[in-house]
C-alpha cells in the first residue's frame, strides 16, 4: 500500500556546473497522498475527455483542481533550452499511450519523486551524495580534465503517473520515467583569480545510451525499494524513455532515442530504439536528409513571401519518426496594414498547404505580427481540409 506522503518540501538549491539556477519551492496545489495514492479526504474526478486529433489524457482532479508535481518549475532550471523541455513533456505522454491506454488510464503529474530526492539523484555521485546519478569526477591534472573525463550525462527526470477508476476509485496504474540526457556537457571551472571559464564537451549517442541504460535500472530499482511506499511499485508497470538533448544554442527540440519497461515483479527489459528527430527547415541538414521535403518547404516559402512586397522570414520544424515527415510547424512573421491582409494571407497559405505537402502529414502554420502577437493560426491534421482562426 501507498503510505501518506507530506506535503512540505523544502526549498533547495541545484548548483550544476554549466547550470546555475536557484530552483525555487512551490507547495501549490500539491496534494496530501493516501493509500494507493489517493488523496485524503478530497473529491477525485477527471477532466472530461474532449475529442481531438493528439488524443490528449484526460487529467485527473482533486476538489475540482489541477495538480501540480512534486518537483514543478524544476525542469526550467536545469534543462536550458523550453523546446527541449516541451517535447521532453509532450512526447513522454506518447510514449506512455503505447502502455497506457487513453480511454481507460488517466493522467496525473508525478507525485513521488520529492523535489530534495530529484536534487540529490540529479548530482554527481560523491561521499557527500551517494545517491548521485551522475559518476564522480573523473581523472585529470585540473579540473577540466577531470570534468571532461567524466561529464555529467543526466541533465533533468521527468515523472508523470498514470491512474486507473477501479469502483469509483482512481488508483495509479503505472509510472512513466523520462531521463533528459545531455548531448554536450555544459561545466565552469573557477581559475587562480576567481574568475570562472566556460567549457563544454560532447556526449556521443552511444556513451550516452549506455550511460542511459545503467541510470534507467537504478531509477528502477529506487522506486521499487522496500523502503519506498512499502514496495507497491513492484506491482505496477514502470516505464522509462531517454531523451537526447539538443545544444544550447539550437533552434530545434531534442528527440527520445530509447525506452524500456519494467513490467509488474520484473526487471528493466533492455532499451529498444526510438527513431525520431527534427530538421529545421530551411537548413543544410535538411537539404542533405530531408531533399523533398525540404525542396516543398522552399517553394512553399517563396509563394507565401511573393505574396507581400517585403520579405517575410519563413522558418519551419518537421518532426520525423521512422525517417518519415509527421508533422511540420512552420512560422510566418508578418508586418501588415490591416485585417484584411491577414485573412486573405491565411486562405492564400491554406491553399499552399494543400498544394505542397502531403496529405498524410500534419500543418500548423503561426502567423505573428512584430512583438510576437498571434495575427492568425492555420492547421490541417492528416487528411483533412485546413482550418483558419484570425484572432480579433
Amino acid at each position: 500500500m501507498l503510505k501518506k506522503m507530506g506535503i512540505g518540501l523544502m526549498a533547495s538549491v541545484l548548483f550544476l556546473s554549466g547550470c546555475f539556477p536557484f530552483v525555487q519551492d512551490t507547495e501549490d496545489n500539491v496534494v496530501d497522498m493516501g493509500e494507493e495514492g489517493d488523496p485524503q479526504e478530497q473529491e477525485v474526478g477527471v477532466v472530461p475527455q474532449a475529442s481531438t486529433a493528439e488524443n490528449f489524457y484526460s487529467s485527473v482532479l482533486y476538489d475540482g483542481t489541477y495538480i501540480h508535481g512534486r518537483t514543478r518549475g524544476f525542469g526550467s532550471a536545469v534543462v536550458y533550452n523550453r523546446a527541449d523541455l516541451d517535447q521532453l513533456e509532450l512526447g513522454l505522454t506518447e510514449i506512455a499511450k503505447e502502455h497506457f491506454d487513453p480511454e481507460t488510464y488517466f493522467f496525473r503529474e508525478g507525485q513521488f519523486i520529492l523535489r530534495d530526492e530529484l536534487n540529490s539523484w540529479l548530482m554527481r555521485e560523491s561521499d557527500d551524495n551517494p545517491n548521485g546519478l551522475n559518476p564522480p569526477l573523473g581523472k585529470g591534472d585540473n579540473m577540466r580534465e577531470r570534468e571532461e573525463d567524466q561529464p555529467r550525462y543526466l541533465s533533468h527526470i521527468l515523472e508523470h503517473n498514470y491512474l486507473v477508476e477501479d469502483n469509483g476509485e482512481y488508483k495509479l496504474g503505472g509510472i512513466v520515467i523520462g531521463l533528459s540526457m545531455n548531448s554536450v556537457y555544459n561545466f565552469r571551472v573557477e581559475d587562480d583569480q576567481g574568475r570562472y571559464n566556460f567549457y563544454e564537451t560532447d556526449i556521443s549517442e552511444n556513451k550516452m545510451l549506455e550511460e542511459g541504460e545503467k541510470i534507467a535500472q537504478e531509477v528502477v530499482n529506487r522506486l521499487r525499494s522496500q523502503e519506498r511506499e512499502d514496495g507497491s511499485f513492484n506491482d505496477i508497470p514502470i516505464v522509462i524513455a531517454l531523451f537526447r538533448e539538443q545544444p544550447r544554442d539550437s533552434v530545434i527540440p531534442g528527440n527520445f532515442v530509447a525506452t524500456a519497461v519494467a513490467e509488474p515483479d520484473k526487471e528493466l527489459s533492455g532499451l529498444q530504439s526510438i527513431n525520431e528527430r527534427y530538421y529545421l527547415f530551411p537548413s543544410d541538414d535538411a537539404n542533405n536528409n530531408a531533399r523533398n521535403d525540404s525542396d516543398n518547404f522552399l517553394r512553399f516559402r517563396e509563394e507565401v513571401q511573393g505574396f507581400f512586397e517585403s520579405y517575410v522570414g519563413i522558418v519551419g520544424k518537421g518532426y520525423y519518426r521512422d525517417n518519415s515527415l509527421q508533422e511540420l510547424t512552420i512560422d510566418v512573421p508578418i508586418r501588415y496594414q490591416g485585417k484584411t491582409e491577414i485573412v486573405a494571407l491565411s486562405q492564400f497559405i491554406a491553399d499552399r498547404i494543400e498544394q505542397r505537402f502531403p496529405k498524410n502529414i500534419k500543418v500548423q502554420v503561426y502567423i505573428n505580427s512584430v512583438g510576437e502577437k498571434q495575427e492568425a493560426i492555420v492547421v490541417r491534421q492528416p487528411n483533412e481540409e485546413p482550418f483558419i482562426h484570425i484572432f480579433r
